[in-house]
């Protein structure tokens, strides 16, 4: 049972680590050259200057935290403009992400009494 059960927390601690990306999204509308690095995730050259928006919300404290660089707010109306539509919609994308994890965590509670009878104690 011992490799069992540290399975089911290696999973239980996975879901918890993870809250706190369902209740957090970071915004980011930016203009400068981007890279993709091996892992296939997007960044930013460190040798240049990133000008623009990014924004973190958080649903659980309610905080809107934004910053934003003085050329770009003059230069990109539009791009400050389409930044907080995001910010708008951010709200409703966290409210569903915690939905979603409500309903694995319920669908986890379910099956995991049909994993032990399937791999009981040794």
């Amino acid at each position: 049972m011992a490799a069992n059960t540290k399975k089911e927390s290696t999973l239980l601690d996975k879901l918890v680590n993870s809250a706190n990306d369902l209740t957090t999204l970071n915004i980011e509308t930016v203009m400068c050259k981007l890279e993709v690095d091996n892992q296939g995730k997007i960044i930013y050259p460190k040798s240049q200057e990133v000008q623009g928006i990014v924004s973190r919300i958080d649903l659980i404290d309610g905080d809107v935290k934004t910053h934003v660089t003085e050329p770009f707010y003059k230069k990109y109306p539009e791009l400050v403009q389409f930044h907080q539509s995001r910010e708008a919609k951010g709200s409703e994308i966290i409210e569903s992400n915690i939905e979603t994890i409500g309903t694995i965590v319920d669908t986890l509670k379910g099956i995991l009494p049909a994993l032990k009878d399937l791999f009981p104690e040794e």
